[in-house]
């Protein structure tokens, strides 16, 4: 497994970076609560415009608080380490935006079936803190227990951990060049929008160029790779038809990759498949918010912040 493990996490770091990047046509099956479809629709015109409002809404947004579910599934087949990996991350939190604070607890599990004899599951607890000086996070490790340690905030931590989880996603909503409202849908009691999003792939791929400080050494032709790869890129976005400010965003994402293509050498595996389905909601836009250190994170130990990237 140790050969095709290095293999599947620069994929998984490529992929999960294309999916809050990238976004393609939507599905047409209505999601639990959709109200009636659509009959006439509405324009190019007015999806733009409305669309532009949204842009400038979320641009000027202080706090807000979010939910977050992802769950990414590696199936490789053929080869001595065929398997199948899938992690499970349930996430929500809060971000104050005006004075770069952010809060998140996070519960991920990863299990492992095949893989010679790795074969099994782990589960991951943590909550992160961070503020302008100093990031603090949480981390619940098995057979240790609680464990607090800070790390100097940095341009690159925020990246990493999306500390601004509803900024990164104006991207394909600024690139987009062909629309289509798909439905009105009720999202916890506030009617939406539901709206599919193709963008110009050439303008998001200089968007996300910019994003590359958050990649470190990262090969950009990997994210060639890794369009070629595609089978399948679903974006939609949720507006709401009162504020028109972002909802709910549900991305899907589907690519296979070839030995040659990951990098890897035939004899690893014939095909990997990896699945990334992701499922944002954000509320409580500017309302007051506070971020309180808990008490016990005050003798947190100080790491490197290189310890996390």
């Amino acid at each position: 497994m140790k050969g095709v493990k290095l293999v599947i996490m620069p994929l998984i770091l490529v992929s999960v970076i294309a999916l809050f990047s990238f976004s393609g046509c939507a599905s047409d099956g209505a999601a639990p609560g959709a109200t009636t479809a659509i009959q006439n629709g509405m324009s190019q015109a007015q999806l733009e415009a409305l669309l532009a409002d949204s842009v400038a809404n979320q641009e000027s947004i202080n706090t807000y608080r979010f939910d977050l579910d992802m769950d990414m599934i590696t199936d490789v087949v053929g080869g001595f380490d065929a398997g199948k990996m899938t992690i499970y991350t349930r996430s929500n939190g809060a971000a104050n935006v005006a004075s770069n604070q952010m809060q998140m607890n996070m519960e991920m599990s990863m299990i492992l079936e095949g893989f010679g004899e790795e074969s099994g599951s782990q589960d991951l607890n943590y909550d992160i803190y961070m503020f302008t000086d100093y990031t603090y996070m949480r981390m619940e490790i098995p057979g240790i227990g609680e464990q607090w340690v800070k790390m100097p905030t940095t341009e690159e931590l925020e990246t990493n951990f999306n500390a601004n989880m509803v900024d990164q996603q104006l991207g394909p909503l600024e690139s987009a060049v062909e629309l289509e409202l798909l439905r009105y849908e009720d999202v916890d009691g506030v009617e939406c929008y539901v709206i599919s999003i193709v963008p110009d792939m050439e303008d998001l791929m200089e968007w996300v160029a910019q994003q590359q400080g958050s990649t470190q050494d990262l090969d950009w032709e990997e994210m060639a790779m890794v369009t070629d790869a595609l089978k399948k890129l679903n974006y939609v976005c949720y507006i709401t038809k009162d504020t028109s400010m972002l909802r709910r965003i549900v991305i899907e994402m589907e690519m296979k990759f070839t030995a040659e293509q990951a990098g890897a050498s035939a004899n690893d595996f014939d095909t990997m498949t990896m699945i990334i389905n992701m499922d944002m909601k954000m509320r409580d836009y500017n309302e007051p918010l506070s971020i309180d250190l808990p008490d016990e994170a005050q003798d947190a130990m100080d790491v490197s912040d290189n310890m996390f990237m």
